[in-house]
């Protein structure tokens, strides 16, 4: 072969060459970054929880549920109680419970079912504090059972006086919302209260005066007695959040209650 054909032949096997390694390297490195690729993909791909742990996070999720309602429900007993119904929105409650008010509709619907819901929240919480099996009260005198009745009722209003303030605020508003709680919950409590009554003055060891007055005079003094705390407080220096003078209450009300002012 001539000197040109030599030189053409050589620079023609260096070109073959250098593409055949450019070829091989191009390829080493799009198959190194592809399996990369695919480890990185099979690394951030969210993995299916399981059946057991998505019933746990929903169990989770159902106890926050449970949990936002029952503080949506203590504020709402308490603003009612302290403002009254008119006095208070649902923003208001929902603000002061630490949540946006959309979640007031989204456990009750309206302002007035979370009040209803609201007030058998708080009976039932005072029922859970406080039962009362009336087969208890079963083989017990008529001065007795007012006995027992009136001490847990005096226990019951000195340790939540919502209730009492409530009841206040819907009486003078003579509201439909009046009429629900007492036929719902507690006309059946006032019957077992003024039963007894009129079972010790039909007995003869109770003056003959009207039942109905006996009654909310006692569910009036025992109740609203906790109520005017800043009152007493103010006008005679007495703390009724104070241990031993809370403690005397039970005992002077019910020696109020049975034995009347004057001494015999």
């Amino acid at each position: 072969m001539t000197v040109a054909t030599n030189s053409l032949y050589r620079r023609s096997k260096m070109l073959y060459n250098h593409r055949r390694a450019f070829g091989a390297r191009e390829e080493s490195v799009v198959g190194f970054s592809s399996k990369k690729q695919k480890v990185h993909s099979s690394a951030v791909r969210p993995k299916k929880k399981p059946k057991r742990a998505l019933a746990k996070h929903g169990a989770e999720s159902d106890a926050a549920t449970l949990s936002s309602r029952d503080s949506l429900l203590q504020t709402a007993v308490e603003l009612f109680a302290k403002k009254g119904f008119d006095g208070v929105s649902t923003g208001d409650i929902a603000a002061a419970a630490g949540f946006s008010q959309a979640i007031i509709h989204y456990h009750f619907g309206s302002k007035d079912q979370l009040w209803q819901d609201a007030m058998t929240y708080l009976m039932h919480d005072l029922d859970k504090r406080f039962p009362l099996d009336l087969q208890e009260l079963r083989d017990l005198n008529p001065v007795d059972q007012l006995r027992v009745i009136v001490r847990r009722f005096i226990a019951m209003s000195a340790s939540r006086t919502e209730l009492a303030s409530i009841l206040v605020l819907e009486s003078i508003a003579d509201s439909e919302r009046l009429e629900w709680l007492v036929r719902r919950h507690f006309q059946k409590r006032i019957d077992v209260l003024e039963n007894i009554v009129k079972s010790a003055i039909a007995s003869g060891v109770a003056k003959d005066l009207p039942p109905f007055l006996v009654t909310h005079g006692i569910l009036l003094s025992s109740s609203f007695i906790f109520c005017l705390a800043p009152l007493i407080r103010l006008a005679h220096g007495v703390d009724m959040k104070d241990r031993k003078a809370a403690g005397a209450i039970p005992d002077a009300l019910l020696d109020f209650f049975l034995g009347g002012l004057l001494r015999q």
